[in-house]
This record gives structure tokens, sequence and C-alpha cells, in this order.
């Protein structure tokens, strides 16, 4: 079965180290870990915005915790399958949905990005496909065309398909800091709205739900939920000529299958559902619950401004990680990398 699911969906994950402050006795508070993403904002807002969960950034959406603020997120992602990245948005500015039950946080940086990220090779710099020295595009970063693309195959998802969640839980690879990929089920109908209790909306049972049957762990909140390609992509038919060979007219019919779409994302997880024994939160029940994408288009689209400004994106690669690099290259034992992607 072609899923559809590859290297851009794993890699479009990022781990995040987020700090927050207690104000009133100047405390620091140990950092949190999770899962993020990258995304374009719409057409002429040039800015990139980090996707993540409510619940990790704005500690005071708990009330027992106000005037605690977040203080930095620290961000390391993959370009490409040989090239990790790393650095650090100081005093982010997250944007919130205005349904103050959906546990979505979009963090905005750039276009310029003005802190310094540190690039990790894990091959020889001639074999990378970016130079540090001109700047690099995000290549898993999600374009605000892809974006519209999933919001309009929205109207296709059904019960039952078959969903991917990239992430940073517990047992991610920490050999290089790399994401791993989760699966599951879609459990509840996807064109309604799916709740765990009856009453009013809370910030753990909120609006713009989709039960998914998959085991979310801790670090994998802000995980992007992908759902698998469903039937076969449409395939052209080709005409030949009296000797057989394909006319150079190129294809003359296409074959469409009923029911095809392309994998694409449908939303962002925001936490594992617990049984209940006597009406108390017990052991992991197994499911999972996420965000549909319309409440990340919702901030995107309300937060928009207009922007000239190009992406500018620098790395730098310490120099001792280059020798290093070469040294292992020079080695009679070692071995060449894997290309990138």
């Amino acid at each position: 079965m072609d899923t559809g699911f590859g290297n851009r969906q794993l890699y479009s994950a990022c781990r995040l180290t987020i700090t927050h402050f207690y104000e009133p006795n100047d405390h620091t508070w140990e950092p949190c870990f999770g899962t993020g993403f990258l995304v374009q904002f719409p057409d002429g807002d040039n800015r990139f915005g980090l996707v993540t969960n409510r619940h990790l950034t704005d500690i005071p959406w708990h009330t027992e915790y106000e005037d605690v603020v977040i203080k930095s997120v620290k961000i390391e992602m993959w370009q490409g399958r040989t090239l990790r990245l790393e650095f650090t948005i100081h005093d982010p500015q997250p944007l919130y949905h205005d349904d103050p039950t959906i546990d979505v946080a979009v963090i905005p940086f750039g276009p310029s990005v003005d802190t310094e990220i540190i690039g990790t090779p894990y091959e020889k710099l001639e074999n990378i496909d970016v130079d540090p020295v001109k700047g690099l595009m995000i290549n898993h970063g999600l374009s605000w065309p892809y974006l519209l693309e999933c919001e309009e195959l929205w109207p296709l998802l059904e019960p039952g398909e078959f969903v991917s969640f990239p992430g940073y839980p517990a047992w991610y690879d920490k050999l290089q800091t790399r994401p791993v990929l989760r699966s599951g089920m879609i459990a509840s109908d996807p064109q309604t709205e799916y709740r765990r209790l009856e009453g009013d909306p809370t910030i753990k049972d909120g609006n713009r739900q989709v039960l998914f049957d998959a085991f979310s762990t801790s670090g994998n909140s802000g995980s992007p939920v992908f759902v698998a390609q469903r039937g076969l992509a449409p395939l052209p038919i080709h005409m030949t000529d009296s000797q057989g060979k394909f006319s150079p007219d190129g294809p003359a019919a296409r074959l469409e299958v009923t029911g095809y779409h392309r994998s694409f994302l449908i939303g962002i997880n925001a936490g594992h559902i617990n049984d209940l024994d006597s009406g108390r939160d017990n052991d992991h029940a197994g499911l999972s619950r996420l965000h549909k994408l319309s409440a990340i288009m919702d901030i995107l689209r309300a937060n928009t401004l207009p922007s000239s400004e190009a992406n500018n994106v620098r790395i730098l690669i310490p120099k001792e990680l280059v020798d290093a690099l070469y040294a292992d290259a020079a080695s009679p034992d070692s071995t060449e990398s894997a290309g990138t992607d």
C-alpha cells in the first residue's frame, strides 16, 4: 500500500525546548519539551510560523499558573537527512485562536532570522544540498499553497483512514536527535465535532476535535498529523503507433479511481485520552485527539501582516564539526553516509 508518507512528513517535525519564567519571584522554570512544525503565513506575509500546542506555550492557560510567561523556544529541525539546524527564539509572541478551548499556538518569526542558527552536518559539506554562506530555504516547512490544498481536500476525509504523526516522544532517536513516525486510524467522524464529555467545551476537551486511535505520549504534543494516501493516483494512458511505440504527443487519456486522495495535513495532535474509571482519569486508553487543520488556518489568516522583507536565513557550521567530519571520512574504517533527500 502506498501511504504517501516519507521523509517530508517525518522531518516536518521539530523538537522544541520551551522555557518559562515566573515573574513574582524571578524564577526560571525547568524547560518543557514537545514537538512543533513550520508553516508559511498567507501570501503577502513572508514570516514563518511555528505551530505547536497552547498548553506548551501558555502556562497561565491553566489559571493556577498565572504570572508565568514564556521566555524562549529552542527549535531543533532537519534540513534534509544530513543537516540538523538549531536556533532559539527569545521572547516569543505566540498567537492563539479566538476560541480559548482550542489547544493550538502559532509562534511567528522571520522573515529574516536574526538569531544564530547552528548547523550540524552528517555528511561532507559538498554533498549537502544547501549553501551555508548564502543561506537556505527550509525544506520541510509547509508552504501556504500546500496548506490551501490540504484545506480543499478536507471534505474527502472519512472515518477509518490511516494517519501518521511524526514527533519527539520519550523514545525519539537520540543518537542524532531525529524524530520518529507513529501511526493510527481516524476513530471519530472528522466531518463532525468530537467531544469526550457532555457539557461545555474545556481546555482539555475543546472544539474542532477529531478522535484517532493511536498512542500519543509525552513529547508528542504539537505533532503534525497527516492522513495517508487513499486509493490509486490517476494513471496516464498512452496510445501507441503501429510499431507499438508510445505516441510522442503524450498520454491520450487518464484513468482515475473513485475515492482517491493524496496524503495531506489534517491537524495537530493535542494529547492522549485516558480511560475513565468511575468518572476519574486512569491509564492511557490508546486514543488521542487532534485539533483540525481549520483551527490552524484561522490563526494564520487572522494574524496576516503585509511584509516586503524577503526570507533570509543564514546558518553557521562550527569549524570543529567540519574538521571532525572530514577526519572521520578520511579514516580507513569510515563509510560514505547516505545522500540528502
